[in-house]
């Protein structure tokens, strides 16, 4: 290997400038791993999975440290080359654990898989923070500057992977970057022949797969809806789309039949079969067939015989319909069948518009290409928020699919689609004889068709509506739940013509104006009228006590707590798993638990990691108080940088529609203008100055500015296009990120000049943090908001300018200054 003069300078921050976009790009990737292997919430699981491959590795670097000195050029090297081969081997090895969350707590082998998920796939990360932390031991004196690059090559990795997403899918990529790092190896070892052959050898064997396609494909869960549907015997992929948003697979079979709920009391003999269908499943979970049409919308008479049909009883004649999340179109089809004048179908995924149009176009009847259509490529509550057309019927199509909504894989995901903020909105856009229709799945014991209504209630009050009691139809059948709000009150016709529809159909009537207890709870029988029961309590008793006294929590969403599918009570749990004992496992949330899960992991090894150092500086002439400020300090910025990052990553979620894009935004903005914010930090400490308060002052007044100002800026902004939205999302995170930036490389410069052998535990310290900064940071969203989880952090600040003084003040028990 080469001697250390060889990579210092443009070798070195080159090589440490590629590392770092990798691995943020390897990051993003595995968030899209996961999302499509299991569910989208595993994000932040990836996240913490990362932060904790940075604390090891500047745990054992820290205790290896003496063994290490004057080998740093061939640890930076051989590093380099490992994390070549382990950014395919884990990948690849990761999707053959048999991992399913929904076994968490069935099957005792699940929890030794998420073990093993975790430690296999924090080596990559461990990979790369060491060949981050040699940079840093090769060049102490230029700590901010290296950290700079770290940060701004991070956010350049966070940008690329977006544009290879539109292309290439997510199986692929590692192989991709595998060939990247191992150039780098290259790079590094230039001089030496044979390290290039071995640099060469490896990006050519890395290559291979993409080049014959032998790609390790993502492990899919056997309870995510594309699974099912494959092992169909006539099953078979017609069509495939990849994008940074979802990967969409068409299936056909013969046997797929997805409809909107349960059809009941169909006239078969009389109005035919339901057509055949080719189903889209969305990241192999959530479903969304394609019905074959020829142009008679007689052939999708079944969509009157499902519950959202009601709509059009209550709805103006011939309306304009807004169909939010079109999908695949089937209740485009409904609102066409219902003699809709004009159907605007809002979609977010413009993907899905071009695989209906393009390999689809002949089984679909060129649906999205008539005339009385208006195909949108928009986020449906960012679309009605900033249109000034009004509609006669707005419909929320049911989202997922059954099994996700009932194992409750959705507890921790963010939906700002239904917020009470959210349905006011709605409710605004409609014309004065307007209905909103929302439709969702049940479950047992019933949750979320009560919350949904609950929700529709606190709308229809924030929107003005004095007596919502005579606004609302809350019907059900024996898996899903429709609620309607229509602007006006409901007449007597109205009222009627939901009656004889929901009596022809055998639904259930849970509300109605006038409805009595006897009247509910007529078909699908429950033991009591629970949907009526709550509903009358919602509306005529106490609202407050209703959700108090419900085994789950079923509290309206708002754009501060917006997770809608999160039911799970600590205070009712123990009762819930001594009434129901192990046949409550099966309606256990599953998201929420996973996460809880990984918590508790990462606090266990972060510990761990964190403590074991102190065993051996303990021995050494390190001061007492230096080590026990530079812990404090460290732990501090990894908790509130977190907190503030995961934050800002569910918050922006409202502005730019879909979890990659607000994680790829923040995530870019954030390291690259932190980065700008360690450069003007290690400037700052050569000219003598320490900006440490008045950069934890900027941080505080920005982070209670945006509390204030964010919702209102993302209104003004929400029917942009994806461009304007994304940019003007960076423009709003400089200010913050910069601020962010600076005291992280301030505390490891100053550790690396005064105490120089704490510097690998520092940074250990610091990734420990947060990984258990992001796994707390989203379970204090879910439970406090988000605004609590923003002041959180801005206490850690505080609490880490005041550690960074005190850590000042200690003397240097070090026998040899770093030079």
């Amino acid at each position: 290997m080469p001697n250390t003069a060889l990579i210092r300078g443009p070798a070195l921050h080159a090589g440490i400038l590629i590392i770092s976009a990798v691995g943020i790009a390897y990051q993003i990737v595995l968030m899209r791993v996961f999302t499509i292997g299991q569910w989208h919430h595993f994000a932040y699981m990836v996240i913490s999975i990362a932060m904790l491959g940075f604390g090891l590795s500047g745990t054992l670097l820290a205790l290896a440290k003496s063994r290490l000195r004057g080998r740093e050029t061939g640890l930076l090297c051989w590093s380099t080359l490992l994390l070549a081969v382990s950014l395919v081997a884990c990948y690849a090895l990761s999707q053959r654990i048999p991992f399913e969350t929904l076994q968490l707590v069935t099957l005792q082998g699940q929890w030794r898989n998420l073990v093993a998920l975790y430690v296999l796939l924090t080596l990559p990360f461990f990979f790369v923070s060491t060949c981050i932390m040699c940079g840093f031991m090769l060049a102490p004196r230029a700590v901010g500057r290296l950290y700079f690059v770290n940060m701004f090559g991070s956010g350049l990795g966070a940008l690329a992977v977006i544009v290879l997403l539109r292309y290439l899918h997510p199986a692929t990529l590692p192989y991709g970057f595998a060939v990247v790092v191992a150039l780098v190896f290259s790079l590094l070892v230039w001089r030496r022949r044979f390290g290039v052959v071995l640099g060469i050898s490896a990006a050519a064997v890395s290559l291979v797969p993409i080049l014959t396609g032998w790609i390790q494909p993502i492990r899919i869960s056997e309870y995510k809806g594309l699974s099912y549907a494959l092992q169909l015997p006539d099953a078979g992929i017609v069509a495939e789309a990849v994008s940074p948003l979802s990967h969409i697979t068409a299936v056909s079979s013969k046997q797929i039949r997805e409809t909107p709920g349960q059809i009941s009391n169909y006239p078969m003999d009389d109005l035919g079969p339901l057509p055949e269908q080719i189903g889209l499943y969305f990241d192999a979970g959530a479903v969304s067939p394609v019905n074959r049409f020829e142009g008679d919308l007689d052939s999708v008479a079944y969509l009157d015989y499902v519950t959202s049909a009601v709509a059009y009883r209550v709805a103006p004649e011939r309306p304009h319909v807004a169909v939010i999340g079109s999908g695949g179109g089937t209740d485009v089809l409904g609102a066409l069948a219902h003699n809709a004048s004009h159907v605007t179908a809002v979609e977010v995924d413009p993907a899905v518009f071009d695989m209906v149009r393009g390999p689809l176009a002949e089984f679909s009847g060129q649906l999205y290409s008539r005339d009385d259509l208006s195909p949108v490529i928009a986020e449906g509550r960012g679309f009605l928020q900033s249109s000034d057309e009004r509609f006669d019927l707005i419909m929320l199509p049911v989202q997922g699919s059954f099994l996700a909504s009932t194992a409750g894989a959705h507890a921790v995901s963010e939906s700002y689609l239904y917020t009470t903020e959210a349905l006011s909105i709605y409710i605004d856009r409609l014309t004065p004889g307007g209905v909103l229709s929302m439709t969702c799945w049940l479950d047992t014991p019933p949750r979320t068709a009560l919350k949904l209504f609950a929700t529709a209630v606190e709308a229809c009050r924030r929107s003005g509506i004095e007596h919502p009691e005579n606004h609302l139809v809350f019907i059900r059948t024996w898996n899903v739940a429709t609620v309607l709000v229509s602007r006006a009150p409901l007449d007597e016709g109205a009222i009627a013509a939901v009656r004889e529809f929901c009596d022809a159909r055998w639904f259930d009537l849970c509300h109605l104006p006038g409805l009595r207890e006897e009247e509910a709870n007529r078909f699908v029988l429950l033991e009591q009228p629970t949907y009526f029961r709550f509903a009358q309590e919602v509306l005529f008793g106490d609202p407050e006590r209703a959700y108090r006294e419900s085994i789950f929590y079923v509290r309206p969403a708002t754009d501060d707590r917006p997770y809608f599918s999160r039911f799970v009570k600590w205070r009712t749990l123990p009762g819930l798993l001594r009434q129901f004992g192990a046949n409550w496992l099966p309606y256990m949330e599953w998201g929420y638990l996973a996460l809880v899960a990984t918590l508790v992991q990462g606090i266990a090894v972060s510990l761990i990691l964190i403590l074991a150092p102190l065993v051996l500086f303990a021995r050494t002439k390190t001061s007492p108080k230096a080590r026990r400020w530079v812990l404090i300090y460290f732990a501090a910025l990894g908790f509130a940088f977190m907190f503030l990052e995961i934050a800002f990553i569910q918050r922006f979620m409202l502005f730019l529609a879909y979890p990659m894009y607000s994680v790829t935004v923040v995530l870019t903005a954030f390291l690259v203008f932190s980065g700008l914010g360690s450069l003007y930090a290690h400037r700052a400490m050569q000219r003598g100055r320490n900006p440490i308060v008045t950069t934890v002052a900027a941080i505080a007044s920005l982070s209670l500015v945006y509390l204030f100002l964010l919702g209102s800026l993302f209104t003004f902004g929400s029917g942009w296009p994806d461009a304007g939205r994304i940019g003007s999302s960076i423009m709003l995170l400089a200010p913050i990120a910069f601020a962010m930036g600076i005291p992280f490389p301030l505390g490891l410069q100053y550790v690396s000049t005064h105490h120089e052998p704490l510097l690998p535990w520092a940074w250990g310290i610091n990734g420990c943090a947060s990984v258990v900064g992001a796994l707390s940071a989203s379970l204090c969203a879910v439970h406090l908001g988000f605004r609590a989880v923003v002041l959180i952090a801005v206490a850690a600040y505080i609490v880490a300018a005041f550690a960074y003084v005190r850590m000042a003040s200690a003397r240097s028990r070090l026998l040899t200054p770093a030079k």
